[in-house]
């Protein structure tokens, strides 16, 4: 494996954080000891309605509330353990919730082949994973007969004895939840240097801890799209965010790795164009890849808005993190431009936005689900997608023909 780095001389760097998938606990969340945030769930699917599901209703139980998700491997694995730990104690005043925020219809395909035995409430729009500053899944939060926060940890991680503690009213014995650092390096592969780079561009293949569940293709970068800078990325993902083109635009004809890499990459303000030159010497030194920018006519999506009072977009001030799920997605503070994008990767065709609408937004989408989805494969039904998106955002989605700037990735020769 090559290591391609080009320095040259120094300038400074800031970036926009964006996240597209954690298993991570924010610290900036509540603490053992508080009183934690109001339990609010907008539907359950199992266990006791929602009407009676709150704080002061079950004071004098203790209550293992846990976040997950179907597609978050950690989660699936705690499945049988949590439900060992639910018979165990099925005679004693404890309850188990289990709170997810995806579709209804993706959980209900997914406990008919992954029974649950908690209490499981549907957390619409993230308000409860908000409220708990949830950043990363599986999260567990134990709250004691007192309605205080007993303990915070991987659900994996508590122990039959843990619950006993807290029933007794006892100091839980947990420790802490460990927290992995991406920004960590061993010394032999720190760059001394005094001042940062001014033109970079460096790849190094990233070595995951064993055991460690740690966020996936983090990404950063300055809107002059002069400095870039990924975490823990796949070469895909690279190809993605340096070119900005979505997989309808970009074409990749040889077989990319499936490892990860650190991605270093700045230049000069107004050089936009001579970075992504330099990228695609990189990637031709260090995969072995020809990568070529040019323009192909195709069908493509036109996207307006035709309504002003969709639930699933609103508008908000500060940006955050999302992603995609099954049968939709959902970002916090994300411009059109990311909504547009996520839009084109369902519908498998280029999406030109001219809605004309400018800041950040809160989206959420939840389509009907696709027999394909159903399945756990990624291909939305085109129908669902187009009528999720006029009814909860308001946005029209029309088929034109248009000139497409794409991306052709092959090997060289």
């Amino acid at each position: 494996m090559k290591m391609f780095k080009l320095i040259l001389v120094a300038a400074c760097f800031f970036g926009i954080f964006i996240s597209r998938s954690f298993a991570i606990a924010d610290k900036d969340g509540p603490k053992i000891g508080d009183v934690p945030p109001s339990l609010i769930l907008a539907k359950t699917i199992q266990g006791a309605p929602t009407n009676e599901i709150s704080w002061d209703k079950l004071k004098g139980k203790v209550v293992v509330l846990e976040f997950w998700a179907t597609w978050c491997g950690p989660c699936v694995a705690s499945i049988p353990h949590l439900n060992e730990l639910a018979e165990q104690f099925k005679d004693k005043p404890v309850v188990f919730i289990s709170v997810t925020s995806e579709n209804e219809d993706v959980v209900r395909s997914f406990l008919k082949n992954h029974p649950i035995k908690a209490w499981i409430g549907l957390d619409d729009y993230e308000v409860l994973n908000k409220a708990f500053h949830v950043e990363g899944i599986p999260h567990a939060v134990i709250i004691d007969a007192t309605g205080r926060i007993a303990a915070i940890a991987h659900p994996a991680d508590i122990k039959p004895e843990n619950l006993e503690e807290v029933l007794a009213g006892k100091k839980c014995s947990l420790p802490p939840p460990t927290v992995y650092t991406v920004d960590k390096f061993s010394e032999n592969e720190v760059v001394t240097n005094q001042v940062p780079p001014l033109f970079e561009i460096s790849i190094r293949e990233h070595k995951m801890p064993q055991r460690i569940q740690g966020p996936i293709c983090m990404w950063s970068s300055e809107t002059n799209g002069c400095e870039f800078e990924g975490k823990i990325a796949t070469v895909e993902s690279a190809l993605d965010f340096v070119f900005d083109k979505t997989s309808s635009r970009t074409f990749i004809n040889c077989k990319l790795p499936d490892r990860f890499y650190d991605f270093e990459l700045r230049a000069p303000l107004g050089h936009s164009a001579d970075l992504q030159s330099q990228f695609i010497a990189a990637l031709r030194t260090t995969f072995g890849f020809a990568v070529k920018q040019t323009t192909k006519k195709m069908d493509v999506y036109v996207m307006t808005q035709i309504s002003t009072n969709a639930l699933g977009l609103r508008r908000v001030e500060v940006s955050g993190g999302g992603g995609g799920m099954r049968g939709g997605f959902r970002f916090h503070g994300s411009d059109m431009k990311t909504v547009a994008d996520y839009l084109e990767t369902a519908l498998g065709k280029p999406v030109f936005d001219e809605t004309g609408l400018k800041g950040l937004f809160d989206v959420d989408m939840k389509g009907k689900l696709s027999e394909a989805e159903k399945r756990k494969e990624f291909k939305p039904d085109l129908d669902a997608v187009i009528t999720a998106a006029r009814e909860q955002f308001g946005l029209q989605l029309t088929l034109v023909q248009r000139p497409v700037e794409i991306l052709e990735v092959s090997k060289t020769k």
